[in-house]
């Protein structure tokens, strides 16, 4: 028994050294062809570029910097990407729309419901927003939105998850001037941003919607003579009768467009 276990021993340590040779010829056989590839001639192809994908013909430190080269590209595209997608999704959402009477919103979503019209009684869930100062170089409607108030998103602290504001369409100081014109036609469901120029917007305290908070009032006290974006959810809307007659006395020349940046100089030169 102890004869027959050294053969197999040895039988093993045969196969093992086998495996070691065999192993150390291909790696040997792989280097091999690495350094024919490396001293092979260079490429008569146009020069390396890294963005194009690709490195051919460099060596040693060349290729490093090509491919650090590359790296630096591929990373500042994903940047410019996710940046891009941001302003998709927050800053300029959905399709602009320019109405005749030069009002613009961007339709977010178009909804499915009734659609609004004068003397419709609505409900609305909404948040108001100011342009950030780099809006003043983007979309009418674009730039990113700094929130002032809201109702129906728990903002602030506010137990209001689902609450909405209720008018008529068509009532006066129901909402801004530019908004009661933007969002006729407006289904249940939709959802619209919608461009408030200062002259149309919250020109007295009267003018709904208010907001609830005393920072939100403060806010928009601060702010009501820039143009600001109202953004709405229509959640309800019940269709009756009226003679209400105030949506299409609004007349602008041409779409409003948004003021210069603010100069911070200008007190100091002035």
């Amino acid at each position: 028994m102890v004869h027959g276990s050294e053969e197999d021993l040895n039988s093993v340590s045969r196969k093992a050294v086998v495996v070691r040779h065999e192993r150390r010829r291909l790696l040997l056989h792989t280097f091999l062809a690495v350094i024919a590839m490396s001293m092979s001639p260079v490429s008569t192809s146009p020069p390396a570029s890294a963005a194009g994908l690709k490195c051919p013909g460099l060596r040693g430190d060349k290729l490093k910097d090509c491919l650090r080269e590359y790296r630096k590209q591929e990373q500042g595209k994903e940047a410019e990407d996710e940046v891009e997608e941001y302003r998709q999704k927050v800053e300029q959402p959905g399709e602009l729309i320019t109405l005749p009477s030069g009002i613009q919103y961007r339709e977010i979503l178009t909804g499915t419901g009734t659609a609004c019209d004068q003397g419709s009684v609505c409900a609305i869930s909404y948040q108001v927003f100011r342009l950030s100062s780099g809006a003043y170089f983007k979309y009418s409607s674009g730039g990113r939105p700094i929130l002032l108030f809201a109702q129906g998103y728990g903002t602030e602290g506010q137990d209001d998850v689902g609450s909405v504001y209720k008018f008529v369409l068509g009532d006066k100081n129901a909402l801004p001037r530019a908004a009661s014109v933007a969002i006729k036609g407006m289904k249940e469901g939709g959802k619209r941003r919608i461009l408030i120029p200062p002259s149309l917007g919250w020109v007295n305290d009267k003018i709904g919607p208010q907001p609830a908070t005393f920072g939100g009032k403060r806010r928009l006290e601060n702010h009501r003579d820039e143009p600001l974006l109202l953004e709405i959810d229509m959640v309800l809307v019940k269709q009756f009768d009226s003679s209400i007659n105030q949506l299409d006395d609004i007349r602008m020349s041409r779409p409003y467009s948004l003021p210069a940046p603010p100069n911070p100089f200008k007190r100091q030169i002035g």
